[in-house]
């Protein structure tokens, strides 16, 4: 598993610390204490929904570079690298995360893909995607981010 980790913190966070922004499993790293939610969504998941779907909708996504100078506007999200999500971004999040949960609902818990090399496991993602929808609406108060960091 290759993850795309999304952390959700407050909007009032220093933008200086964004820059090199990376919460991890250690309690004792200092940026833990701006994460108030996180989940994972996996890069093979996504290549997936690309193969079913035709594209992948976080693509279209407007964000922030959070490590460039100004943390200019992107149009999506950065698969390699860092991206923030802002309330401009929250409704495309919220519709991209609902679709994927709601292409997902007639998958058996255990499901493969087409190409037969990725077994996932539905419970797992759709907790995820859950985290994702959740998230995203409270992007939509614009007090919060999303930090992603990708693969």
């Amino acid at each position: 598993m290759i993850p795309h980790k999304f952390f959700l913190i407050p909007n009032t966070i220093d933008k200086k610390l964004l820059d090199a922004f990376y919460p991890s499993e250690d309690d004792r790293d200092s940026y833990n204490q701006y994460v108030i939610e996180s989940f994972i969504i996996d890069d093979d998941f996504i290549d997936y929904i690309i193969y079913s779907l035709g594209e992948n909708e976080l693509n279209n996504v407007p964000c922030l570079n959070p490590n460039m100078n100004g943390q200019p506007k992107m149009d999506g999200y950065s698969r390699a690298g860092n991206s923030l999500f802002i309330e401009e971004s929250a409704e495309n999040l919220l519709k991209t995360f609902k679709s994927w949960k709601e292409f997902l609902q007639d998958k058996p818990d255990e499901f493969t893909s087409e190409d037969g090399f990725d077994d996932f496991n539905k419970k797992e993602i759709m907790d995820n995607l859950e985290k994702a929808i959740d998230c995203s609406k409270k992007v939509l108060t614009n007090k919060f981010y999303i930090y992603h960091s990708g693969i």
